[in-house]
């Protein structure tokens, strides 16, 4: 386990699109020859720890220190499975954000030297808590209309009671870009912390709302027109027991028109 001010070698796990925070517990798909060294690699007893560190692109195959994002997350492996394709998945849970200095190698798996980063700065003459409250309404409505998210997870603001863990828990549940979330776990200052998860939480707000009403809009203007045909249908079945036709009514209407026109 790593120490304030020190520096120490860890394995590497690049993690394609997301990004583990600190306390979370993450499901992670492992298919890279290295990432699988790596994993075998890991000793059979004891604690497995990892420093897992999102790549600026998820595209990029063998990503150098520089597709690599600087903050990273030392965690620990809790679980690891075997896939029928010869993957395998692991499940790791976060324990503290870490500063990647250095890869010191590639073969056969990542590693690098990492240490802590410097403590959280919370500014006690600073009254958190109309940030706090005001993060845990947005995040309740957020529930409420997101659907990758459940009521269950309201939970989270009655046991989490540190503020910036309560920030890492909300946005490691959200389905936002890797940017926005590594934002948030870069971010040592507390209120920043929590000003900087607000405004993500209130975009994507924005974003699924708006969303709603296109829908609502594209589905109205399809039901417009479905009904529409209904009616047409309707019409043309009235006018055939009727005896009448389209082209009877067009002449009929023709010639009322000419007799007003007195032509």
């Amino acid at each position: 386990m790593i120490k304030k001010n020190e520096k120490k070698i860890y394995p590497i796990l690049p993690l394609r699109n997301t990004v583990l925070f600190p306390q979370q517990i993450f499901p992670v798909y492992i298919g890279r020859e290295q990432s699988l060294n790596l994993i075998d690699s890991l000793p059979k007893q004891g604690k497995k720890y990892i420093v897992v560190v999102a790549q600026k692109d998820g595209s990029v195959e063998n990503p150098k220190k520089g597709d690599l994002y600087e903050f990273g997350t030392l965690a620990v492996v809790m679980k690891i499975f075997d896939m029928p394709d010869h993957s395998k998945s692991a499940i790791v849970q976060g324990v503290d954000r870490v500063r990647l200095i250095d890869l010191k190698q590639k073969k056969p798996y990542y590693s690098g030297s990492v240490e802590l980063v410097a403590k959280e700065v919370i500014d006690k003459s600073v009254d958190l808590s109309p940030m706090i409250s005001n993060l845990k309404q947005n995040y309740s409505k957020l529930i409420d209309i997101a659907p990758y998210l459940s009521g269950e997870q309201i939970k989270i603001f009655s046991n989490v009671k540190d503020p910036g863990k309560l920030a890492d828990r909300t946005i490691s549940m959200m389905n936002v870009s890797t940017e926005e979330k590594q934002e948030v776990l870069e971010e040592l200052d507390i209120l920043t912390r929590l000003e900087k998860s607000n405004v993500i939480i209130t975009r994507e707000i924005q974003r699924i709302e708006l969303s709603e009403k296109i829908q609502t809009d594209v589905q109205d203007e399809i039901s417009k027109s479905q009904r529409e045909y209904y009616l047409r249908e309707q019409m043309k079945a009235i006018q055939k027991e009727l005896g009448e036709d389209e082209g009877s009514i067009e002449i009929t209407e023709l010639k009322q028109q000419v007799k007003k026109a007195k032509m």
